[in-house]
């Protein structure tokens, strides 16, 4: 859900562009009339629109904003009379089960904003009158029966993996997966114990089979290609790579059971994977794969754990020249996005199974694996993984294009005693890309709150890695100059990072060519805020530099002339 600072930022973009392009899984925008023959009408769509909410993952609901108008001031009529109390008690009644929003007036200069904000529910809800509908995209559909089992299963109610299968019995679990299962639990698990016990005693404390059967979880790890492709038969992972436009030139479809599964994708890694050899800067060269095996597993397991089991769909791989798509169905669940995911509390689809991974030493049940993935591959100089999803998949791109120097830069950190966190590995390496970062856009990198952002900002430049240029609030962040002219991008892309210095001598030099600039022309030409671009220019006119012609809107900036 929105913080109020992107909720502001969202209100910022309606200068050309319509609400209704802005709104979201979690964001809607509605007017709000104040005749009182509309309110009845009103509050019925209102409702309907915090039950889609509430059955989704929660959101805001915006009162005071027109669809398809183009600039702010046409969009925002603003609510000139409403009893929040009271709209808040009718929501509250007219649910079931009953939704206790919060309700707060959001002050814009052009109107009163009413922001209503819904949390995630205990779902189903209803209206009072029997309508169920839930938010998916930026509508709110009507809960139909597979959207509610889908449901169910997503906010935990029904762990699919922990069901008992019908007609299993302990001979359809294969000795070979028991004997991989073995290995793995005496290489990596705590309780190395257990990899003594027999096959029934050890499917039995996993959780895997009990007196009342075997498990999906079960066939899942264990089962034989018979059982496997009778209960689970769209289990596989489609494995391809792909070298330029030509379409894919080697493709494996793997239909076995887990611990198998990922032994097939190591090797098919290793017989595709390239490696890059780096020239070192000190006594030893550094050798960076398009991928790590540690990276590979931790991806393909998230795949694989988190799946939608109720989707008979495929999970797939595909190496790219640039870049490796990991696909698996079912969107996220439990209120994590692609744009929270780092953050965001770890949410499990099938816990039975994730557990007995995190037993056997497979997963880590404290949900590192996102930000390791992160880590590891921005210290071996990827650009950052990226996350994409709708309510049918997940997809994470991994980069596997090397910027050799930033690779270099981290070794030599490290190597110097000097470790970089996550956090501090996004910021430069986003640096590297942009340039420049404000509070606001490393906010989004970060996936943090623009305060948040703002103090690993501060922090990086206290350590010397970061410069500075203005005041507050709208501080911009460069790579300091020592790092700036060792990270130098061929990939950089959007603004220019210049020192003021650099913007003196820039504006000096266009002025002559231009003729005039005006304040809003050098705030593009400099990223400055309004008045940075005024004390800049004041210290230009004392210096007898520039001068300045017109007042107020028609004021502009042009060379001074010679005496």
């Amino acid at each position: 859900m929105l913080t109020l600072d992107q909720l502001r930022a969202q209100l910022a973009r309606l200068d050309g562009e319509p609400a209704d392009s802005l709104e979201s899984e979690t964001l809607e925008f509605k007017s709000w009339r104040s005749s009182g023959s509309a309110r009845k009408s009103q509050v019925r769509e209102i409702r309907e629109t915090v039950v889609a909410f509430a059955n989704a993952r929660g959101g805001l609901l915006v009162l005071g904003v027109t669809d398809g108008r183009q600039t702010r001031a046409e969009a925002i009529h603003g609510v000139a009379a409403l009893d929040a109390n009271g709209l808040r008690r009718d929501i509250y009644d007219g649910t079931e089960p009953h939704i206790l929003v919060e309700i707060f007036e959001f002050q814009e200069p052009e109107g009163r904003l009413v922001v209503i904000r819904v949390p995630s529910g205990m779902p189903p809800h209803t209206t009072a009158d029997g309508v169920a509908r839930i938010r998916v995209g930026k509508e709110s559909k009507p809960l139909t029966g597979s959207n509610l089992a889908n449901l169910v299963v997503s906010r935990g109610r029904r762990d699919l993996t922990a069901e008992i299968l019908p007609d299993v019995c302990q001979s359809d679990l294969d000795p070979d997966q028991f004997r991989r299962l073995r290995r793995l639990i005496r290489a990596d698990a705590e309780r190395t114990d257990l990899a003594d016990l027999d096959g029934r005693r050890l499917t039995e404390a996993l959780g895997l089979t009990s007196e009342r059967g075997i498990t999906l979880a079960a066939v899942l790890l264990l089962g034989s290609p018979t059982i496997l492709s009778r209960c689970v038969p769209r289990h596989e992972l489609v494995f391809s790579r792909s070298r330029g436009s030509t379409g894919y030139d080697v493709r494996r479809d793997l239909r076995t059971p887990l611990l198998e599964t990922l032994e097939g994708v190591r090797n098919l890694l290793d017989a595709n994977l390239r490696v890059m050899p780096i020239d070192p800067a000190g006594f030893h060269q550094l050798e960076i794969p398009d991928i790590t095996w540690w990276i590979a597993r931790e991806a393909v397991l998230n795949a694989l754990v988190h799946r939608d089991y109720f989707l008979h769909q495929s999970i797939h791989m595909s190496l790219a020249d640039d870049r490796i798509e990991i696909t698996s169905p079912g969107g996220f669940i439990g209120g994590v996005t692609a744009e929270n995911i780092l953050r965001h509390p770890p949410v499990r689809r099938n816990p039975l199974l994730a557990d007995v991974l995190q037993t056997i030493g497979l997963v880590n049940r404290l949900g590192l694996g996102v930000d390791r993935i992160y880590e590891e591959s921005l210290s071996l100089g990827k650009d950052l993984p990226r996350y994409e999803a709708d309510e049918s998949h997940v997809k994470l791109v991994l980069p596997t294009g090397t910027h050799a120097d930033f690779a270099r830069f981290v070794q030599d950190m490290r190597g110097a005693g000097r470790e970089l966190s996550v956090d501090d590995l996004i910021v430069l390496r986003g640096l590297v890309r942009r340039a420049v970062l404000d509070r606001w856009s490393a906010s989004r990198l970060l996936q943090l709150s623009a305060r948040e952002a703002a103090a690993t900002l501060i922090s990086l430049r206290e350590r010397g890695y970061l410069a500075a240029q203005g005041r507050g609030r709208g501080t911009k962040y460069g790579l300091a100059r020592r790092y700036s002219a060792l990270l130098e991008s061929t990939d950089s892309a959007g603004d220019i990072w210049l020192d003021e210095e650099s913007v003196r001598l820039r504006l000096l030099a266009l002025l002559p060519e231009r003729g005039r600039l005006t304040n809003a022309e050098i705030r593009r030409l400099s990223g400055y805020s309004r008045y940075q671009v005024l004390k800049l220019m004041r210290s230009l006119r004392e210096d007898g530099l520039v001068e300045v012609r017109g007042h107020g809107r028609g004021a502009h900036y042009v060379p001074a002339q010679p005496e």
